[in-house]
């Protein structure tokens, strides 16, 4: 289907696992016109000597959807970075590897997978600057770059920490090969497409038992994806095997740094699409699921000027602090990003003294700050919040002469409009500001402008 840019949700359900060329599959049979946009980015880091990318219709455990790999051409049998005599963008030259066997887990992923030989040496094309810097050397948008650049550098600082290495001292062992660099620029091709969408997961499957390395046997989740998916929730279902690769832990962690993740699904649902991984588990498609929402037609019946999303009640009984504290710490709460209104109510609270109760609105985005913020501004040490779904009305600002007001397009046709109350601040009088108030508000309607 064509993407839809604004109001879209996106949720995924991961059910098998999450790898890199599993994401982009799942986006790609959902998303059908990112296909050229993918395609073509990849062209701009693997040479045509190499090959080019493959999205194939496949089917895994009676589930059919996509695959998305990298189809080498004929006279060319190595996935290796380097292994071609042609120049990338950017002018690099690379001389030819040594070639390995690798042990295929999920899907095709080759990123730092840890199924690489103990023998495997390190080369300069498999640092993290090298790759990098390959990337920005490309053709490619340098919103693309960014997007591909933080995803290595998401797995890069979790390497770094897990061997006791700087950044610079990094080496991708996989990433090597060809087909896992394309996939970080699918995939940021992907996100930055979808960049204004919000997105849910799935819990985690942990999977389990151990995998081999140059380091040895190490368990699953692999200490660099584990390390990424700090903070993530995880449940068991008894399904052995590396489930979540670096790479797909690092898209995660991607939305969750740029604050796109938000608790829960909304919205209309336009589409899914299903990305395969090679494995099969007994008893259980080895697929991710993505499911495409239109946030703004989640209500029925209703008209087609208002709008819906999820948005976060917060709220805390305060009866230790002075007025004068209590409104400063309101004003600063409501100035903080992701606040969208607070509101104060007086009751009588434990031992019968009186309490303001504190109800924050804040956005599904941001709410995990703003409940940060009321623990720093406020001496509460507990708050309770829940999820809801509001509907509401787009608003547009405009000026009459000096003064600043809002209009709103009500059901059936109806505009109104209201005057900023800040604009009538340096007004003497009640009288005196409510005729600018009523003047200012009817003018549109008497087509003034």
């Amino acid at each position: 289907m064509k993407t839809k840019v604004g109001n879209s949700h996106i949720h995924l359900d991961i059910v098998g696992g999450i790898a890199g060329d599993m994401f982009i599959s799942a986006m790609l049979d959902t998303f059908e016109d990112l296909q050229s946009p993918v395609q073509l980015a990849v062209a701009c880091v693997v040479p045509t000597s190499i090959g080019a990318a493959e999205v194939l219709a496949g089917i895994n455990s009676g589930v059919s959807g996509k695959t998305f790999s990298l189809k080498l051409n004929e006279t060319n049998h190595s996935h290796k970075v380097g292994s071609s005599n042609s120049k990338l963008e950017g002018g690099h030259q690379h001389s030819p590897q040594h070639q390995h066997e690798h042990e295929h887990v999920n899907s095709h992923e080759h990123l730092n997978s840890h199924e690489h030989m103990k023998n495997h040496e390190h080369s300069p094309t498999t640092t993290y600057r090298y790759l990098c810097q390959l990337i920005a050397d490309s053709e490619l948008n340098t919103d693309v770059i960014s997007a591909a650049t933080e995803l290595l550098t998401i797995i890069g600082k979790a390497e770094a920490k897990i061997h006791n290495k700087t950044l610079d001292d990094v080496h991708f062992h996989e990433l090597a090969d060809w087909d896992s660099l394309m996939d970080v620029v699918a995939a940021a091709v992907i996100l930055n497409a979808l960049s204004s969408s919000s997105w849910s997961t799935s819990k985690l499957p942990i999977g389990g038992g151990l995998v081999n390395t140059q380091h040895g046997l190490i368990p699953v989740p692999a200490p660099a994806t584990a390390e990424i998916l700090l903070g993530f929730e995880f449940f068991d279902d008894n399904i052995k095997g590396e489930r979540i690769t670096p790479t797909g832990a690092a898209i995660l962690r991607y939305l969750h740094n740029h604050q796109l993740l938000i608790p829960s699904v909304q919205g209309m649902l336009l589409a899914t699409g299903y990305g395969l991984g090679s494995k099969i588990f007994p008893g259980m498609p080895n697929i991710l699921r993505a499911m495409h929402f239109d946030t703004q037609s989640g209500h029925q019946g209703g008209d087609q000027n208002s709008q819906q999303d999820t948005v976060v009640i917060i709220e805390f009984d305060i009866d230790d602090m002075t007025g004068e504290e209590t409104a400063l710490s309101l004003d600063l709460l409501r100035s903080h990003q992701g606040v969208i209104d607070v509101t104060v109510l007086t009751a009588r609270g434990k031992k019968n003294r009186a309490v303001d109760v504190i109800r924050i609105l804040a956005s599904s985005q941001y709410y995990k700050n703003v409940m940060d913020e009321c623990f720093l501004q406020t001496t509460t040490i507990g708050l309770r919040y829940r999820f809801e779904t509001r509907r509401y009305l787009p608003r547009t600002q405009h000026k009459h002469q000096e003064y600043a007001f809002k209009s709103v397009l009500r059901p059936k046709g109806q505009q109104t409009q209201k005057i900023e109350h800040d604009a009538l601040t340096s007004l003497e009088t009640l009288s005196q500001r409510r005729a600018v108030k009523y003047k200012v508000e009817t003018a549109k309607k008497q087509g003034q402008s």
